[in-house]
């Protein structure tokens, strides 16, 4: 917890930053892009259509985290006033933007396998790590 600043503030920033990243990872690469859906890779896991049922529920899980986030910085408000306050809060979003991609490249890419970024790549782990570092790392490493 940063001095002055509340926990509320503190995981405002968090999941407000964790959901904004889901949201772009879902939009642009399930919606615009269409290089996979969430489960991509899972045997048995239906056709277009369900695939892009579970791509809604991972947006309306997203809608949730993002919800709470809302929450607890309304909740936080007052801290606004402190000085950096506005920094901090930016901070906190980069560190959950970075947490989310991070997570996703761990547990969905590698030890999951339910997909991949580029699905149609000769070299699918390339561009996991090129999204793992550039959306995972480099945010959570400047937050």
């Amino acid at each position: 917890m940063t001095k002055g600043h509340s926990r509320a503030f503190l995981w405002a920033g968090l999941l407000i930053g964790f959901a904004l990243s889901g949201f772009f990872d879902g939009i642009l690469l399930h919606q615009i892009l269409q290089w996979h859906h969430l489960l991509s890779l899972v045997p048995g896991a239906g056709g277009l259509g369900r695939q892009v049922l579970f791509d809604g529920l991972f947006h309306a899980a997203m809608y949730l985290v993002a919800a709470v986030g809302l929450w607890l910085l309304w909740h936080a408000r007052r801290e606004f006033a402190l000085a950096g306050a506005g920094r901090q809060a930016f901070a906190n979003a980069l560190i959950g933007f970075g947490v989310w991609h991070i997570l996703d490249g761990v547990l969905s890419h590698w030890v999951l396998g339910i997909h991949r970024i580029k699905l149609d790549s000769d070299n699918p782990l390339a561009w996991d790590l090129a999204w793992f570092v550039v959306f995972g790392v480099v945010p959570l490493v400047l937050g």
